[in-house]
C-alpha cells in the first residue's frame, strides 16, 4: 500500500508541474530553502552557554512544529491524495493510514523541513561525534512527529468545521496564523525580550519540556552523558507518534464510514431539520426575484460551512492583525482592524460563483437571470460584511482612542467595501474554480483542491485591487491632512463612500455581462 500510494502520488505531481501549480510550488519551495537553510546555520552560531543555544533552537522547532499542525488549516493539507479517492476502498483503516502516512514524507515540505531539522546534527556536531550520532535519529524522530501531527491536524479540525464551533476553532487558526504573517513581525521585540530578559529561563524551560523540543533535549542529554534521558526523549517521541497515529487512524475510519453509509444519515437528518425551518420566513426579504436569491445567499453565508469560515477567518484576521503588534508596542494599527476584516472578507470570498460548484446551472437556465443573481449576490455579501466591519472598526477606534486616524479609517472603509462587492462576483466568473460537491466531506478541502492555485491567485488579485481602490479617498485625506484643512479631511470620508458606491455598480455590471455572454 505505501509504495502504491507513494506511486500515484509522484505520478500526480510529475503530471501537475505546470501553471500556477508549478509556479506555485516553485516559490514555496525556494521560500521554504531558504528557512531551512537560515534553521540549519543557526546550530553554528557562538552562544553564550550550550544551554543558550539549546533553549534558542528548541524554540525555533517549536515554531516549526507549530507550522505543520496550523499549515494545514491554511492550505487545506496534501491535495494529490484525498480521502476521497479511497472511500470505497476495500481496506482496512489502519492499513490505508500506513499508505497516507509513507507517501506523505514524499514533496518538498517534508524535504525542507528534514534540512531544517538538521540543525541538531550541526548541533550535535559541535558537541562532539557521540551528540552527532543521536541527532540523527533525533531528526528523523521530529520529522515523522510533525507529519503525523499535521495529518491529525488536519482530519480533528475537519471533523470538528462540520459543527459552528468547529468554524469558530479553525477560523481563529487561520485568522491567527494571517494575522502573524500579516503584523507579527511588530512583535518581534517582544519575543527577543522573552529569549533574553527576565522570563528567558522560564520560557527556555517551556521550550524544552514541550514535545517540540525533545529532540534538541536529547542532543544535550548526550552532550552530558545523560544516556536515560536521552533515550526517554527519543523513545518519548515515537510514543507519542504512536499515538497520534492511532488517533489519526481512528478519525480516518470515521471520515471513511462517513463517505458511504454514514451520508444517507446526514441528508436524512438534514432533511429533518430543513423540513423544520421550512415555515419560517424572513420579513425583510422581499417577495421578489431578487428577495428569493437574497435570502438564499443569506442562509449560505450563515448555515453553509465554507462560507461561515470564510467570513470568520477574515474577522479573525482583522483582529490579529490589529492586536498583534501591541505586543511590540504599536497601537497604530488597532484601528484598521476591520479595515483589514473587509479586505481579506473580499479576498477570500473572490471565488463566490466557484462556490455553488454545480449549482450554477440552477442560474443559467432562467432566463434573465443573471442580473438579479448578481445584484443580490452583492448585497448580501455586503449584508454579512459591512456591519462586521464597521462594528469592529468603532471598537478597535475606541478602545485604541486613535482620534487621529479616525477619518482615515472612516475614508478608506466604504471604498474597501464598494470594490469588494463589486470585484467578489466579477474576479469569481472571469476565471471561475469550482469546488467539489462532496456531501459530508472535509470543509477545509477547499483549500486543496485542483483550482486550489486558481483560486489563492484569485484572492492575492482581488486583495491588492481592494487597497488601490482605497487610493483616491485616502489621497483626499492626506491632502486635508497637509494643508492643515479640517472639512477636506471629511471631504474623504464622502469621497470614500462615492467611490465605493461607483466600484460596486461598474464592477457589478461587468460580472453580470460575463455571466450573460460566458455563464455556460
Amino acid at each position: 500500500m505505501v509504495g502504491v500510494l507513494i506511486g500515484m502520488k509522484l505520478a500526480v505531481l510529475r503530471r501537475s508541474m505546470s501553471g500556477p501549480r508549478a509556479a506555485s510550488l516553485f516559490l514555496g519551495a525556494v521560500t521554504g530553502a531558504v528557512a531551512a537553510v537560515g534553521t540549519a546555520l543557526l546550530g553554528l552560531a557562538d552562544f553564550p552557554t550550550p544551554e543558550a543555544g539549546v533553549g534558542v533552537i528548541a524554540a525555533v522547532l517549536l515554531v516549526w512544529t507549530a507550522g505543520w499542525a496550523l499549515g494545514p488549516t491554511v492550505t487545506g493539507g496534501d491535495p494529490t491524495l484525498r480521502l476521497d479517492y479511497f472511500t470505497l476502498l476495500p481496506r482496512q483503516p489502519r492499513v490505508l493510514a500506513v499508505g497516507l502516512l509513507g507517501a506523505a514524507f514524499v514533496g518538498v515540505t517534508p524535504l525542507v523541513s528534514l534540512a531544517a531539522f538538521a540543525v541538531l546534527i550541526v548541533l550535535g556536531a559541535g558537541f562532539g561525534p557521540v551528540p552527532a550520532l543521536v541527532a540523527v535519529p533525533a531528526v528523523l524522530l521530529h520529522l515523522l512527529f510533525v507529519v503525523v501531527l499535521s495529518k491529525l491536524t488536519l482530519q480533528g479540525l475537519g471533523s470538528a468545521a462540520r459543527s459552528r464551533l468547529g468554524w469558530e476553532l479553525s477560523a481563529l487558526l487561520v485568522g491567527l496564523v494571517t494575522g502573524f504573517l500579516n503584523t507579527g513581525w511588530f512583535a518581534i521585540g517582544f519575543f527577543a525580550r522573552l529569549l533574553s530578559g527576565e522570563w528567558a529561563a522560564a520560557v527556555g524551560t517551556v521550550v524544552r519540556v514541550l514535545p517540540s523540543g525533545w529532540s534538541v533535549v536529547a542532543v544535550d542529554a548526550a552532550r552530558r552523558g545523560e544516556w536515560v534521558l536521552a533515550a526517554a526523549c527519543l523513545g518519548g517521541l515515537l510514543a507519542l507518534s504512536g499515538l497520534l497515529f492511532a488517533a489519526w487512524t481512528a478519525l480516518l475510519a470515521r471520515q471513511l464510514a462517513r463517505g458511504t453509509a454514514g451520508r444517507g444519515t446526514s441528508r436524512r437528518g438534514t432533511s429533518r431539520r430543513g423540513a423544520s425551518r421550512a415555515g419560517v420566513r424572513w420579513p425583510a426579504v422581499p417577495d421578489t426575484p431578487g428577495g428569493a436569491v437574497l435570502g438564499k445567499e443569506l442562509r449560505l453565508w450563515v448555515r453553509d460551512p465554507r462560507r461561515a469560515r470564510l467570513l470568520r477567518m477574515a474577522l479573525w484576521t482583522g483582529v490579529f492583525t490589529g492586536l498583534l503588534p501591541l505586543l511590540g508596542g504599536f497601537p497604530a494599527l488597532v484601528p484598521w482592524a476591520g479595515v483589514v476584516a473587509a479586505l481579506f472578507a473580499g479576498a477570500l470570498c473572490a471565488n463566490l460563483y466557484g462556490l455553488d460548484a454545480g449549482a450554477l446551472w440552477l442560474t443559467l437556465v432562467v432566463p434573465g437571470a443573471e442580473r438579479v443573481d448578481v445584484r443580490a449576490r452583492q448585497l448580501a455579501w455586503l449584508l454579512v460584511v459591512a456591519p462586521a466591519a464597521l462594528l469592529l472598526t468603532l471598537v478597535a477606534g475606541a478602545a485604541a482612542r486613535a482620534d487621529g486616524s479616525r477619518t482615515w479609517v472612516l475614508a478608506v472603509l466604504p471604498a474597501v467595501l464598494g470594490a469588494g462587492a463589486g470585484l467578489v462576483p466579477l474576479v469569481s466568473v472571469l476565471g471561475p474554480a469550482p469546488f467539489p460537491d462532496r456531501p459530508g466531506g472535509n470543509p477545509l478541502d477547499g483549500f486543496s483542491d485542483e483550482s486550489a492555485d486558481q483560486t489563492r491567485l484569485q484572492s492575492m488579485v482581488v486583495l491588492l485591487l481592494q487597497a488601490l481602490a482605497a487610493l483616491p479617498a485616502a489621497g483626499v485625506v492626506l491632502a486635508g491632512t497637509l494643508l492643515h484643512s479640517e472639512p477636506l479631511r471629511w471631504a474623504g470620508v464622502a469621497v470614500g463612500a462615492g467611490t465605493g458606491l461607483l466600484y460596486a455598480g461598474l464592477l457589478g455590471a461587468g460580472a453580470r455581462r460575463r455571466l450573460e455572454t460566458r455563464g455556460p
